[in-house]
């Protein structure tokens, strides 16, 4: 649905046993989440109690792995810079 797209869109998901939760169907529309595409999920701790939901499409996630170095030397990059930003 392209109105979907062309204003903000709030839905609510109870979080179940074992941390589970459902993506509400407007907001998977909203975001052209597929089966199998990887939702990356980013919290600031000057923002308590927000996070933001980026979508890895599934035929883009993994594409790349190893050109950067593995996975953990990645991660500690990306946590220096992030550092270096003055978080």
């Amino acid at each position: 649905m392209t109105d979907l797209v062309d204003r903000p869109i709030e839905a609510e998901a109870r979080l179940r046993a074992k941390n589970q939760l459902t993506l509400p169907e407007r907001i998977a529309e909203a975001l052209g989440a597929q089966p199998n595409d990887t939702l990356v999920f980013e919290t600031d701790p000057a923002r308590p109690g927000i996070a933001q939901v980026h979508l890895v499409r599934a035929g883009f996630a993994g594409a790349l792995t190893g050109v950067y170095g593995t996975t953990q030397q990645v991660k500690a990059f990306v946590r220096e810079e992030h550092d270096a930003w003055g978080g």
